[in-house]
């Protein structure tokens, strides 16, 4: 059973002053870019090396506790798993061949990875010691080879077109992704490209961030980037800006494309009198019901038929 969204409500309500003001911030955002680049997914460094690898671990339990409540069970012995946008560094790979995994596939369009500090790792190996795993020296081996070019287990590959048949046909049992989906620019091909790389009743669990990604505003006004019409956010996008499909959106796609018993679940939820007031000022494409603007972030869930 999966658990309760939890329920959050901003503050003040500031239709107009927040209008503009993200205006601004989709600005500064494109000028931040064209300047320098991507840099990173997260909002603290790779440098706080406790803190990523806790949120390295985060992220694989609850993909596991939404596996568990999907399908009943979790265990990814002898499975070969495909993460889409891996991000910071290379934890959540080895946390999944930690716990039996026979081989991790990533794919990323910017190499982020290459100036982890060998000390993140030395703490992830550490803590995995600590929790009774006996086996960090093929770990070590793996990462080592990886991160010479010579990908085995670790399978980390980056490509500027998001290409992801780079894989091979019908070699992928699990999907994995953590708030990646929304940065994705074509997401019907890329999910035509998966589903001709997973094996038939693979499984896919994906947590999808909708809100706002902007730092400075996305707590005061989560909904900020739904208020503008199509040109005006295109106008004003790099890469990496947030898609803005909404949860239909992402479940028409693979629907689409073989996939079955396709589920969105929400995680995290606006108070109804908040989407109330802040309703009306949006895009016009995002006021139906049917845009189930209220939810911020969920889980997809879907199996390959």
């Amino acid at each position: 059973m999966e658990p309760s969204a939890e329920i959050i409500r901003p503050p003040k309500v500031r239709n107009l002053f927040h209008h503009l003001a993200g205006l601004g911030f989709l600005a500064l955002i494109k000028a931040k870019g064209a300047l320098y680049g991507y840099r990173t997914p997260r909002t603290f460094g790779v440098e706080d090396f406790k803190r990523a690898v806790d949120y390295d671990a985060n992220v694989v339990e609850r993909w596991l506790d939404h596996l568990r409540s999907y399908t009943g069970k979790n265990d990814i012995s002898g499975k070969t798993v495909l993460e889409l946008g891996p991000g910071a560094d290379l934890g959540v790979g080895l946390i999944l061949l930690s716990k039996g995994a026979d081989k991790y596939n990533s794919l990323d369009v910017n190499n982020l990875v290459e100036s982890v500090p060998d000390a993140l790792y030395e703490e992830l190996f550490a803590r995995l010691e600590k929790t009774g795993h006996k086996n960090t020296d093929e770990l070590r081996r793996q990462l080592t080879l990886t991160r010479s070019g010579k990908n085995d287990r670790l399978n980390y590959i980056v490509t500027h077109d998001f290409d992801v048949t780079v894989f091979g046909k019908g070699a992928v049992d699990l999907v994995f992704s953590q708030a990646a989906f929304e940065h994705f620019s074509d997401m019907e091909r890329t999910v035509t490209q998966l589903s001709g790389v997973v094996k038939k009743g693979a499984l896919l669990v994906a947590e999808i961030d909708l809100k706002t990604h902007t730092r400075w505003i996305r707590d005061a006004d989560p909904l900020n980037i739904y208020r503008f019409n199509e040109f005006i956010y295109n106008r004003f996008s790099c890469p990496g800006s947030p898609n803005r499909l909404r949860p239909v959106d992402y479940r028409r796609i693979f629907e689409r494309n073989g996939w079955v018993n396709v589920r969105t679940i929400p995680v995290i939820k606006l108070d109804e009198e908040y989407v109330s007031k802040v309703g009306p000022s949006l895009s016009k494409r995002f006021r139906g019901a049917e845009s189930e603007i209220q939810h911020l972030s969920v889980i997809l869930s879907a199996t390959k038929g």
